[in-house]
């Protein structure tokens, strides 16, 4: 039974409950991203610049094992609100195996990538040195990137169970580490080699190891069941399957929507190096509101998953409304502050030693976060109504439209602008917010239409309740 204190089935308090450790860790992971550019960004424009690409061809070769391991999420809550803990435990077991495999091709694609970036960075207007210093960072990131890729199997897991602080405790403790480790690899203090970019890229990924040994350590299976013995730790190829099945909706989703995103970038690399710094460092300022929404949306995708393996569909809807009435007022915050102090925030990032290209490249970094500005109110829906529909587990309905949303429109409309009106970044970004309002229009729709309710993981016969 519920405890008489514990919070309403669906209510703003229940999802913050689980949210806000969520958006701590969330933070505490996009504060990584920040360090690496910020410190870099000490380094010169070239190198922000050149960092920037690469981590965002980075992200694309790891986004694929990040949304298999992300999308345990539906099959481990909904077996646990379906009163199947034995299950639910099988499942992030085998997520975690995926993991392990997913890092050894890391490591041999980091033993290649670094001529693959020359090449694709070499075909844009960046400038040699800004080339030269991602080739570096992309090479390192990749070699790491398994670390990244565990922890987050665990992490996931422990949040689908509705145990969000353990993973929050890691990544704060992992905060520090790495901000000390890149100081000292970056810039060669307390008697390390000064590494430059390599450094920023292996502290980042020593920082991740921290925190993956950690969790490894303190994680336990989910309330009172324990396994009986080492057999519940086996590995199950069915199992398996049927995570790889259910992941590989939001495996093959995140890594066309970031190779969209990746192409749009690489088109904003054809306008010029400080074009590119303020578009990278507008990106990074992002992260703060966007991964402030994902926080609150993954923490109500706990729920909604827990309540729809209890067939508990009214509890379903108010949760989702609980999710909208917390992500918008966030996002609506978020927003004012990029169109009030957009320049005085890129100031931050942004460093070069002629004055005047400095100044044209805050100017044109405060002008991007005012358009970002308009986008948080898209955004805020577009992110509730996609984790909404996958925790419930209409994984593929979501696939499709978020890759049409991706190539029909942000990818062509980006390269419309730069090759065809001869825009500028900021026409860019103008463009692309199409993008996320008619994703949010099209999620909102398939959720008001209830066919999500026939979606159900769990397979016990259970017949689900009219929608």
């Amino acid at each position: 039974m519920p405890s008489p204190d514990a919070p309403p089935a669906g209510s703003r308090r229940e999802v913050l409950a689980i949210a806000w450790p969520i958006w701590i860790s969330m933070i505490s992971v996009t504060t990584k991203g920040v360090v690496d550019m910020l410190m870099v960004g000490r380094l010169g424009t070239d190198a922000l610049a050149g960092v920037g690409m690469a981590m965002i061809l980075a992200f694309n070769a790891l986004c694929f094992g990040m949304g298999i391991l992300r999308s345990q999420k539906s099959l481990v809550s909904q077996y646990l609100g379906a009163g199947d803990p034995e299950r639910s435990h099988a499942y992030g077991v085998q997520a975690f195996y995926l993991a392990v495999a997913f890092a050894a091709v890391c490591l041999l694609l980091g033993a290649v990538s670094g001529q693959f970036f020359q090449t694709v960075a070499g075909s844009t207007e960046l400038s040699p040195g800004a080339v030269a210093a991602g080739a570096d960072y992309f090479q390192m990131r990749l070699l790491w990137g398994g670390a990244m890729l565990l922890s987050l199997s665990i992490s996931e897991y422990l949040r689908s169970t509705g145990r969000t602080r353990l993973p929050m405790a890691a990544d704060l403790l992992a905060q520090p580490v790495n901000i000390l480790l890149n100081w000292c690899l970056i810039f060669g203090h307390l008697g390390l080699p000064a590494m430059g970019v390599r450094g920023a890229a292996l502290g980042t990924g020593l920082s991740d190891l921290f925190s993956f040994l950690l969790m490894l350590l303190l994680a336990r299976p989910a309330g009172r069941w324990r396994p009986k013995s080492w057999a519940a730790y086996r590995l199950d190829l069915r199992r398996m399957g049927r995570v790889l099945s259910v992941g590989l909706a939001g495996g093959l989703q995140f890594t066309l929507e970031v190779g969209s995103f990746t192409l749009v970038n690489f088109f904003v690399g054809f306008l010029g190096t400080e074009a590119f710094a303020a578009h990278q460092a507008a990106i990074s300022v992002l992260h703060f509101s966007f991964m402030s929404a994902v926080a609150i949306a993954d923490g109500g995708a706990v729920l909604i998953g827990r309540y729809v393996g209890a067939l508990d569909w009214d509890a379903v809807r108010r949760t989702f409304r609980s999710m909208l009435s917390l992500a918008f007022p966030v996002m609506f915050g978020m927003g004012l502050l990029f169109f009030a102090f957009g320049e005085s925030i890129m100031g931050l990032y942004l460093r070069n030693e002629d004055p005047e290209t400095l100044a044209d490249a805050i100017q044109i970094g405060g002008a991007i976060l005012g358009v970002a500005a308009v986008w948080q109110f898209g955004d805020a829906f577009q992110i509730c109504f996609r984790f909404a529909l996958r925790a419930a587990g209409d994984h593929y309905w979501v696939l499709w439209v978020g890759i049409l949303c991706s190539w029909l429109l942000s990818a062509p409309l980006a390269a419309l602008a730069v090759f065809v009106l001869k825009g500028d970044v900021v026409l860019v970004w103008w463009l692309w917010s199409i993008e996320i309002f008619a994703g949010s229009l099209i999620f909102a729709l398939r959720w008001k239409g209830g066919k999500w309710v026939q979606k159900r993981l769990v397979e016990d016969g259970a017949t689900t309740a009219a929608g």
